[in-house]
């Protein structure tokens, strides 16, 4: 009796803790919660103290006027939000401008070592905006939307070192066309056939060129080779334009500073699509595409460890506390050491602390890793590397021929 009596203990304690086993992984299973990415793209680090402004500004290619500019240490491209905080007392002048125009210029540096001025910029439009109170009366903190590219309407004779336009100034621009002409076979066919294909090859027979040259700038055959290739991350829809669909693509490619410079200076949608499939072709067919440290060429991460942590894409400009704008790539993983203890002020990330990442070869400085504060958050951790510290490079390519 006493036997059956344990046995039956035993049998009912294993129950419950069986059961208690379930409950607890129920209860993590719910507990658990995805980070939301419109967080990120909302940039709550930098307080709650942000209006709309009011009024939006409408430009034209070929539009030119003087706008304060300042240099930046790669290529923005319309679409992408910036946030900015300007706090230098010598540039009240400068803020009551954007202010009062609510636009602005960020350069583009050269594609070679970045040290000159390339001459082309974004322009960007302020629509959200808080000045400092009256102990800083040029403070100046807003998030802008970059909407058009620009080129200085008068080009120096020689090159311009980009540390002069370290702090705002003003520049005379003139705003860049984005060219997206309508298919070149639909004219010499009929649109009510449009859909079946092989009239395609009908109508460049009536025309100078073969088929593969149209081909090559199909729309929706780039779009879904860029769909294709972007399905992995799960992001949103693509945007549905061909000019915004190149900005979009450009802006979330990991790229080296001369092939985007190259892209921005593009005014042909179409082409600069073009191009951008061929860099996707290119990664596609590599055996493997890393992220490089920019000092010493070291690996630092995977093109297969990108992935998006903003709404915007796994590109996304975000401001420190000194007003430096960073353009950081999220990856999962990296191989990158911690630079110092942990900390949350000023996250951009809310709910993750942050370290700074430094390579593990040569000790410079690449990005951050980013830790969740509360278990239950996903992903646990990650790293953001900063655009500018980091090179693409194929496996079978020297970081210089790239």
């Amino acid at each position: 009796m006493d036997l059956d009596e344990n046995s039956l203990d035993s049998e009912s304690l294993q129950r419950v803790s069986a059961s208690e086993e379930v409950d607890d992984e129920q209860t993590t299973s719910e507990d658990e919660q995805d980070f939301d990415i419109s967080l990120a793209a909302s940039h709550s680090y930098m307080g709650g103290g942000l209006s709309s402004v009011r009024g939006r500004v409408v430009l034209e290619a070929g539009w030119e006027g003087r706008v304060p500019v300042v240099a930046h240490h790669g290529a923005v491209f319309p679409g992408e939000t910036v946030p900015m905080l300007v706090s230098n007392a010598h540039d009240a002048a400068i803020v009551q401008k954007i202010k009062d125009d609510k636009l602005f210029g960020l350069l583009c540096p050269d594609g070679d070592n970045g040290a000159a001025v390339s001459g082309y910029g974004a322009l960007c439009e302020v629509y959200e905006a808080a000045l400092g109170g009256a102990a800083e009366p040029a403070a100046l903190s807003f998030k802008a939307r970059a909407t058009h590219r620009f080129r200085f309407c008068h080009m120096p004779k020689s090159s311009v070192p980009i540390h002069l336009y370290a702090r705002l100034r003003l520049a005379d621009v003139r705003v860049l066309p984005d060219v997206c002409g309508p298919p070149p076979l639909r004219a010499p066919g009929l649109d009510s056939l449009r859909s079946r294909r092989g009239l395609r090859y009908v109508d460049a027979a009536l025309t100078a060129w073969p088929a593969f040259v149209y081909d090559m700038f199909d729309y929706e055959r780039m779009r879904n080779i860029i769909k294709a290739y972007f399905d992995t991350l799960m992001l949103d829809a693509l945007p549905e334009g061909a000019v915004s669909l190149s900005y979009w693509v450009a802006s979330n490619l990991t790229l080296g500073a001369r092939d985007r410079l190259a892209l921005f200076a593009v005014d042909d949608a179409l082409l600069r699509l073009h191009l951008e499939v061929r860099f996707i072709t290119q990664f596609s067919r590599a055996q493997k595409c890393a992220l490089c440290c920019g000092s010493c060429g070291g690996e630092v991460a995977q093109r297969e460890h990108v992935f998006p942590m903003s709404s915007h894409g796994v590109h996304s400009n975000y401001t420190n506390p000194g007003g430096y704008v960073h353009g950081v790539v999220t990856v999962t993983r990296a191989r990158a050491a911690p630079g110092g203890p942990p900390s949350a002020d000023y996250s951009w990330f809310p709910g993750y602390s942050w370290t700074v990442a430094l390579c593990r070869d040569c000790r410079a400085h690449v990005g951050w890793r980013f830790d969740a504060i509360k278990r239950s958050l996903r992903p646990q951790q990650f790293y953001g590397l900063c655009r500018n510290y980091v090179q693409p490079r194929h496996h079978d390519q020297d970081l210089a021929d790239y």
